[in-house]
């Protein structure tokens, strides 16, 4: 069986799938557009809930976006995200020169971790303290009689700081995102939104 390198699929009628060296494929979009509706979701969820306590709106929300389902969704698509970066790092857009391109590196790796990190942090809260969990009806475990301090201590000193800093990092992306986009005019944005031409 032949070996097929990447640099023979991307020049295939489905490279439009993969990263190339000026945007973004389907999957990394598909992706990456997941991420940022769970997280605005999550979120949304619990600013509703801070804001109005419970209603028939936020209690709708809640159905919709069910935080610990939502958090293992979010786990497995960063997951997903991280390999699929490591598969395409050949091919990928580069980062600015200099300065600005190693900030705007380091803040997206600080998202990575983030993304993990906090979903695991609350896996491991709730398995601590006996409760259980379940994805959409599908359960990870079920409740018992446990109570794991560490596990609870330690989700509950960095969860809801770090969660804050995600939000003051996905501004501060959009953010700059606009600002590359109307204010630089570069291609920047266009890299994750633009359509993809098929051939």
């Amino acid at each position: 069986m032949p070996h097929i390198t990447t640099s023979a699929l991307l020049a295939s009628p489905r490279s439009y799938l993969l990263d190339s060296a000026t945007r973004y494929g389907l999957i990394s979009r598909t992706l990456h557009w997941l991420t940022a509706a769970i997280v605005l979701l999550q979120f949304s969820v619990v600013l509703a809930w801070r804001g109005y306590g419970e209603t028939s709106f936020t209690l709708t929300l809640s159905n919709i976006g069910p935080h610990g389902s939502l958090g293992v969704l979010l786990l497995l698509i960063t997951l997903l995200r991280a390999g699929w970066a490591f598969l395409n790092r050949q091919q990928r857009p580069s980062p600015a020169a200099g300065l600005r391109g190693a900030l705007a590196h380091t803040v997206h790796l600080t998202f990575y971790a983030l993304l993990i990190a906090l979903p695991t942090l609350a896996i491991l809260r709730q398995y601590g303290r006996g409760g259980a969990l379940d994805v959409y009806g599908l359960p990870l475990f079920n409740a018992a009689e446990r109570e794991i301090p560490w596990m609870i201590n330690i989700a509950n000193l960095v969860h809801s700081p770090l969660a804050w800093l995600l939000l003051a990092l996905g501004i501060g992306h959009v953010a700059m995102a606009l600002m590359h986009h109307f204010g630089f005019k570069d291609k920047m944005l266009s890299r994750m939104a633009e359509p993809i031409n098929r051939y």
